[in-house]
């Protein structure tokens, strides 16, 4: 049985239908078709807009969203999720080597790095200050980095949430 997903990539364009048999996935866009094994497929990452599938030779482009006939975009999170989650189930089975990936949180690590930055000059303005004199300006350019040092550990915990299940189950790595 063949899955398959279909998305109108641009509203000059006919729609793109993904469709997935055996161990194959097709691509079709109007007459032409591209073949993608995925003995072939090195990783998959998926996030809640879209999928990227990287093969030994290209890369899949897989989107969630579509246009429709209005030029108004159209979700189909639905037929994402289950043909994205056929594939890496697929794609378990043949290539154990490949690697998935859900997108969800790739700023975290990010903005940790920014954070402990932000401290280390905090601290070495409030030294520098101290030593030419100046206590009271330091202190008062240091509260300012520290400010915004407080913000990002404000936003910080939303940052590690697990994305809604669009992209659908991929907890293997």
């Amino acid at each position: 049985m063949a899955i398959s997903h279909s998305a109108r990539l641009s509203p000059l364009q006919g729609e793109t239908v993904w469709t997935l048999e055996g161990d194959v996935i097709t691509q079709t866009r109007g007459r032409q078709a591209r073949r993608f094994e995925l003995a072939k497929l090195k990783s998959l990452q998926s996030a809640q807009g879209g999928a990227v599938l990287t093969f030994a030779r290209g890369r899949l482009t897989i989107p969630a969203m579509s246009y429709t006939r209005g030029l108004r975009p159209e979700n189909r999170a639905e037929s994402f999720a289950g043909f994205v989650g056929a594939v890496a189930a697929a794609a378990a089975v043949t290539t154990p080597g490949a690697r998935f990936r859900n997108a969800g949180a790739p700023l975290a690590e990010p903005l940790t790095w920014m954070m402990g930055l932000l401290a280390a000059g905090a601290v070495m303005l409030l030294l520098f200050a101290a030593t030419a004199g100046a206590w009271t300006l330091g202190v008062a350019l240091a509260a300012r980095l520290v400010f915004v040092l407080i913000l990002a550990a404000g936003v910080l915990p939303w940052l590690n949430r697990a994305p809604s299940n669009a992209a659908g189950n991929m907890d293997a790595n």
